[in-house]
């Protein structure tokens, strides 16, 4: 069926108060009443206001057929006969109100219902033109009725109950449309009031019209019952009904469009009224979170009503979206400027109202917009992390194992999120690869400083599957490979103490100790702890303390670097810092060559003492004294050897 468009005179039927404010249910009137008694009412009207009373007097007749509720008041009643003194306005209440009919007229509603189902099911009667056949009139109060309870149905009733309720009416107006015989009385009801004000309206008009205004009325239930909580399926059941009506699918759908305009327009001017790009971050958080809020439940009315796949609904969705990703876009960009705000708590907001947006967006390239700059928020979030973790790292390196798998922790829910935004981004790999080298980073720190080899290696291991590129890789399984080997070696290591100097004989002064005189020292190197004994007198116990201190260290471990960068462009780089490479043997070493060195300057000084005793004039002394001169020089030599060592 083609569209037909409402005239003019018939659009105040289009009002789900249709009914509420019919100037005959209002007033008490037939809808045969003469001009002549609906000004008679009038006066009845004012002599009542004058009197004082508070209604306008009681109903008598077809008023007591759906009596409004409340009571209309004084000026409910005298709008509603000004109504009636319009001829237009008028012969629309007449054809939404019950036609008089002999067999009902006075009597109660429900035994009138009875009398019109009877007739309604009866075979056609014939009546001379132009009145129509009893049965014609029953028809037309049916559809009037079921109509009316349709339009003025409370929610509770139930989902049934309403369904029943619209099918019935509409049953009743397909018969009405055709029924001949019912627009013969239209027509009559025209010529009988005969006013010059009626000669653009017809019965032929309205007939072909009547469609348009049931769907819209019926359109509107539907949107007011998608606004209630809850309410979505209840519309989308109006809506299946509606198109339920195979030959009248133009005119539902232009009733559904006529309905929703002004939701689609009311969203439109919201998103042209948010502030720009140069506006405070924070001002464009508020649009953000207004413009969501304020068109959330249009949105879900236009969806529900309409269709997701609609081009009304796409639209407006997309235009929210945009103008959401515009904001945030805004407000990131602000914020990122300033390297004091790269924790603010407006980036998240921007991030969070990104994700309302993406799930907004109808067509394919308002949430690809939408999901590129999302993934950018998170890339640098994310980075972001791991550049302060890695700084608290190489201040704590002992926690720094710990820190790697918080930091793993917290940012895997937002890896998973930008994996799922752009899956086959190179960006993407990027972020992955910059979060596994500073948890490699700090793994290596941790094991450099504690040497604790099963916890890094088990970070090792959970890194692996996070890295993507092949230099990334390598590093990782570098890294698991030098550790394995050193686990290994440590495992076949024997744990022997080793004594520094001759067992039973002090270190310093060379005098007998007892057993129980011998200092030992616990240290620990990559090849696991180890035990170091230095005998000792009780008076040089203070001086071989000193001297462990210095001969006895632990060796840093050399591992490969992660060469960690930040990728963010607005994130400074950290460098990374190359563990000692010096290995365990050449400690040792270094250990024995001080010790020859301090030997040789003791026994310096002994010779020295000794060429006194004997007299510097002597053969003894001057012998004691050449002595001491040459075995000093090899011992300040020395020293000076292990000073340059120990400044590399």
């Amino acid at each position: 069926m083609a569209r037909v468009e409402v005239p003019t005179w018939l659009g105040d039927a289009m009002d789900r108060e249709l009914y509420r404010r019919n100037g005959f249910r209002v007033s008490g009137l037939a809808v045969t009443a003469t001009p002549r008694a609906v000004r008679r009412r009038v006066s009845e009207v004012r002599a009542a206001e004058a009197l004082g009373a508070e209604r306008a007097g009681g109903s008598a007749g077809e008023a007591r057929w759906l009596a409004p509720d409340p009571v209309p008041d004084h000026i409910a009643v005298r709008e509603a006969l000004r109504r009636l003194e319009d001829p237009v306005r008028r012969v629309v209440d007449e054809f939404f109100w019950f036609w008089p009919l002999a067999k009902t007229d006075g009597t109660e509603l429900a035994r009138a219902r009875k009398v019109w189902t009877r007739l309604a099911g009866s075979a056609d009667a014939s009546a001379d033109p132009p009145a129509p056949s009893p049965r014609s009139i029953a028809v037309h109060n049916l559809a009037v009725l079921h109509h009316a309870e349709a339009l003025e149905a409370k929610a509770f009733l139930g989902a049934g109950t309403l369904r029943t309720l619209w099918e019935r009416a509409y049953l009743y107006w397909r018969l009405v449309l055709a029924d001949d015989g019912c627009w013969r009385w239209l027509d009559e009801r025209i010529r009988v009031l005969d006013d010059p004000r009626l000669r653009t309206v017809d019965g032929t008009a309205f007939r072909e019209a009547l469609p348009a205004v049931l769907f819209d009325l019926h359109a509107q239930v539907a949107v007011d019952a998608a606004r209630q909580r809850g309410g979505e399926e209840v519309a989308r059941q109006h809506v299946t009904l509606m198109r339920s009506l195979k030959a009248h699918e133009d005119a539902v759908d232009a009733a559904l469009r006529r309905v929703t305009a002004p939701l689609a327009a009311a969203i439109r001017d919201r998103t042209e009224a948010l502030p720009g790009p140069g506006a405070d971050p924070a001002a464009l958080e508020r649009a953000a979170d207004s413009l969501l809020a304020e068109t959330k439940t249009d949105v879900q009315v236009l969806r529900a009503v309409l269709g997701k796949k609609h081009a009304v609904v796409a639209d407006a969705a997309d235009e929210v979206a945009g103008a959401v990703n515009a904001c945030a876009v805004a407000c990131a960009n602000s914020l990122s400027a300033d390297v004091s705000t790269a924790h603010d708590p407006l980036l998240n907001r921007a991030a969070a109202h990104l994700r309302s947006a993406r799930g907004l967006a109808a067509s394919g390239d308002v949430r690809t917009l939408v999901e590129k700059n999302l993934a950018v928020l998170l890339s640098n979030d994310i980075l972001l992390d791991c550049k302060e973790t890695v700084e608290r790292g190489e201040r704590s390196p002992g926690r720094a194992a710990e820190q790697a798998s918080r930091l793993l922790d917290t940012i895997e829910p937002r890896l998973r999120e930008l994996r799922e935004l752009r899956p086959h981004a190179p960006e993407t790999d990027q972020v992955r690869d910059a979060v596994a080298m500073a948890a490699c980073k700090l793994f290596t720190e941790y094991a450099n400083t504690t040497r604790d080899l099963d916890t890094a290696l088990a970070g090792y291991h959970r890194l692996l599957p996070l890295a993507v590129s092949q230099e990334g890789r390598s590093v990782i399984r570098k890294n698991i490979d030098t550790l394995d080997r050193a686990a290994a070696d440590r495992s076949s290591s024997g744990t022997a103490p080793t004594t520094i100097g001759v067992p039973g004989l002090c270190l310093l002064c060379g005098r007998s100790v007892r057993p129980s005189e011998v200092e030992t020292v616990r240290r620990y190197d990559i090849d696991g702890p180890q035990t170091v004994s230095i005998p000792c007198c009780a008076n040089c116990r203070p001086q071989a303390r000193n001297l462990v201190d210095r001969v006895v260290q632990a060796d840093p471990y050399l591992s490969p670097t992660t060469e960690y960068r930040p990728r963010a462009a607005h994130r400074r780089s950290v460098s990374g810092r190359r563990p000692s490479a010096r290995s365990g043997a050449g400690t040792r070493g270094g250990g024995a060559f001080r010790v020859l060195a301090l030997g040789l300057l003791a026994l310096t000084g002994a010779l020295f003492g000794g060429a006194l005793l004997a007299g510097p004039e002597t053969t003894v002394g001057k012998w004691f004294s050449g002595s001491a001169v040459v075995i000093g020089l090899f011992g300040m030599s020395a020293l000076m050897d292990l000073w340059e060592n120990r400044k590399k």
